[in-house]
């Protein structure tokens, strides 16, 4: 408890999937609460560049391939 408030417990739950383009892009599925968000993450290529990271909700109707690629193509965070 935090000044009187009670503390919620997030559990989350996920998957791993992987799509192999121009980039190689790790992709993940998580389950926060009764929301589904996607988390993308494109490896670095060379020893200057980071890794990209990205994500995006997913309503209900979502395929979570669409939304993978919808990402690589323009790359976003949600917040």
């Amino acid at each position: 408890m935090l000044k009187g408030l009670p503390v919620q417990e997030v559990r989350a739950m996920a998957s791993t999937f992987e799509i192999h383009a121009r980039h190689r892009w790790t992709f993940r599925l998580v389950l926060l609460g009764s929301r589904l968000q996607l988390e993308g993450c494109r490896q670095a290529e060379g020893l200057q560049q980071e890794p990209m990271h990205c994500s995006a909700w997913l309503d209900p109707q979502d395929a979570p391939r669409d939304v993978a690629h919808h990402l690589m193509a323009r790359p976003s965070c949600a917040v």
